[in-house]
């Protein structure tokens, strides 16, 4: 049977509609400008969507083959492909930000000397409008202090400390460790890596740390690095499909299919 819409009710509609736009937006506008991800797959554009971060990085010079609405922050990571990774960028329009070497304390990563970092820097802070410090694997370790002394010795700027933190699912010990950081650099934090680690997991399904641990973890640090002002930025290791290891295999983001885990729609909610 038709029923004809009165006046009234078509007020109520409207006074709905009207609050669902405000709703959404003020929702998008909540949206935190600190969370994103790092994302290896240069075609994980629909992963980086779901997870709804306003910021990404590929440890590449090279965003996402297809456009996104995420901010792209470009890296050098160093090692054997420093020089190839600066060309790529030379030429171009100065990034706003620019993370530099990754891990360059660690022999499985960009694996470089202090003195070679030095050396590199120059050149690396004329493609970034502000520049991160070496993103160590030990923020308070031997290499991060040493560069930071050969830094200041040889007046080489960097803007802003990029660190990763990894460990079991302790809240107060990430924040302790945090906190150490900033109280030592004094300069705004990006953590470009985190997650909950079980290092001596080597084979399937021996990591000691649950995926309900996991989440408990994460309920509780993100807010708590959104209420940092020093903290600038922060992301989520476990975005690539599987993220493979099995040390942080209960932190991914996204499972082997491409899909959120439901920790990955965790950090997705916030």
């Amino acid at each position: 049977m038709d029923v004809l819409l009165t006046r009234p009710t078509a007020r109520a509609g409207l006074k709905l509609l009207l609050g669902l736009a405000m709703a959404l937006a003020v929702g998008l506008a909540m949206a935190s400008e600190k969370r994103g991800v790092g994302l290896k797959d240069r075609n994980g554009a629909s992963q980086l969507q779901a997870l709804k971060v306003s910021w990404y990085y590929t440890w590449t010079p090279q965003p996402m083959a297809d456009p996104v609405s995420a901010k792209f922050v470009p890296m050098v990571w160093g090692g054997r492909w420093l020089d190839s990774q600066i060309s790529a960028l030379q030429g171009k329009p100065v990034a706003p930000e620019l993370l530099a070497l990754n891990e360059p304390d660690q022999v499985g990563q960009s694996n470089m000397s202090v003195q070679d970092a030095v050396a590199a820097w120059p050149v690396l802070s004329q493609l970034g409008t502000r520049i991160s410090s070496p993103a160590t694997s030990a923020p308070l370790g031997g290499w991060a202090l040493s560069f930071e002394r050969s830094a200041k010795a040889s007046n080489l700027r960097t803007d802003f400390v990029a660190i990763h933190i990894y460990g079991p699912p302790d809240p107060q010990k990430f924040l302790q460790r945090l906190d150490a950081a900033y109280k030592h650099y004094r300069k705004p934090i990006w953590i470009t890596e985190f997650a909950v680690a079980d290092w001596s997991a080597r084979e399937a399904g021996t990591n000691r740390y649950s995926e309900e641990q996991v989440m408990a973890f994460m309920k509780v640090v993100i807010p708590e690095l959104e209420k940092r002002s020093y903290v600038e930025r922060y992301a989520w290791f476990g975005a690539g499909r599987g993220s493979g290891k099995e040390a942080v295999r209960t932190s991914r983001l996204v499972d082997s299919r491409g899909a959120l885990t439901p920790l990955g729609r965790l950090y997705a909610s916030f």
